[in-house]
C-alpha cells in the first residue's frame, strides 16, 4: 500500500538530516506505528507520505505510484490526516467540518449530509445532538472524534495520525484508542501513526518501527520486538511499561517511594 524507498530529508544544504535513507513498507489494512523519542524523525517521516514535507531524496510510493508525480493537493485529499491539535475550523459547525473535503471534491449536498450522519454514528456521537454544534462547544475527546470523522469523510483508505490521542485525559484516551482500533479493523484502514507512548504503540500496532536519530532501528510485530529486541535502545524503550508497572505494584504493596 505504502512504500518509502531510501527517503531522506536534510536541511542546511545537507549538513543536518531529519531522516536518513528510510526504507519502510506499510501493508494494506495494517496499523503501523512510528515509535521513538521527540526529535527522532517520526513526524518528518509521516509527513513525507502526503507531501506535507518534500523529501530531499528517495521515493514514496502509494499503490504503485510515485507520489512526486501526483498533485500534492489531490494526494492530501485522498489521505486522511489526524493530528493532536485537531485543527477544526472554529467558525464552522461540526457538520461543516466533517463535510469539508467532500465539498471540495464536489460531492452533492445530500451525499455529504448522509456521510456526515454516518460518520458521527461511527465515532459514537449522536448526529442530531452534535451536527450543528460549534467546535468550542465540544470537549477534547469529542473534538478528537470529529477529527477522525473528518479524516474519513471522503472515504480514504489510508490514514496518517500524528500523536492523535496525546492531549487527552487518561480515561478518554483509553476509550478512544479502543474505539479507534475497532473502526480501523472494521473499515480495513491502512494507518501510519506517530507516537512516543510505548504502551499505546504496543496496544494498537500490528507492527512497530522504532526510530532514533532519523533512522529505523527495528521493525516488527510488538511481541517479536519485546521478546527479541535487535538493539539495546529498542529493549530499553519497549521495556518501559513493564518497569513502570513494577513500580506501581511496589507502591500498591506499600513500599517506600524512595526505594523505588
Amino acid at each position: 500500500m505504502i512504500a518509502l524507498e531510501k527517503v531522506s530529508k536534510s536541511f542546511d544544504n545537507g549538513l543536518t538530516y531529519a531522516v536518513r535513507e528510510i526504507d519502510l513498507d506499510v501493508r494494506p489494512g495494517e496499523l503501523l506505528v512510528l515509535l521513538g523519542e521527540s526529535g527522532c524523525g517520526k513526524t518528518t517521516t509521516l509527513k513525507t507520505i502526503n507531501r506535507l514535507i518534500e523529501p530531499t531524496s528517495g521515493q514514496v510510493i502509494i499503490n504503485g505510484e510515485d507520489t512526486a508525480r501526483i498533485d500534492p493537493v489531490k494526494l492530501r485529499r485522498s489521505i486522511g490526516y489526524v493530528f493532536q491539535e485537531i485543527g477544526l475550523f472554529p467558525h464552522i459547525n461540526i457538520a461543516g467540518n466533517i463535510g469539508m473535503v467532500p465539498r471540495l471534491l464536489g460531492w452533492p449536498d445530500e451525499k455529504i449530509r448522509y456521510r456526515t450522519i454516518e460518520l458521527l454514528i461511527l465515532v459514537g456521537l449522536k448526529p442530531d445532538e452534535f451536527k450543528n454544534r460549534m467546535p468550542e462547544e465540544l470537549s477534547g475527546g469529542q473534538k478528537q472524534r470529529i477529527g477522525v470523522a473528518r479524516a474519513l469523510a471522503a472515504g480514504a483508505k489510508i490514514m496518517l495520525m500524528d500523536e492523535p490521542f496525546g492531549a487527552l485525559d487518561p480515561i478518554t484516551r483509553t476509550n478512544l484508542i479502543e474505539e479507534f482500533a475497532k473502526i480501523q479493523k472494521e473499515l480495513e484502514l491502512t494507518v501510519v501513526m506517530v507516537t512516543h507512548d510505548v504502551l499505546e504503540a504496543l496496544i494498537l500496532a500490528d507492527r512497530i518501527a522504532v526510530m532514533r536519530s532519523g533512522e529505523i532501528l527495528a521493525l516488527g510485530k510488538p511481541a517479536e520486538l519485546v521478546s527479541n529486541p535487535p538493539h539495546p535502545y529498542v529493549s530499553e524503550l519497549l521495556n518501559t511499561p513493564r518497569r513502570q508497572t513494577e513500580k506501581v505494584n511496589r507502591i500498591i504493596r506499600g513500599e517506600n517511594r524512595s526505594d523505588l
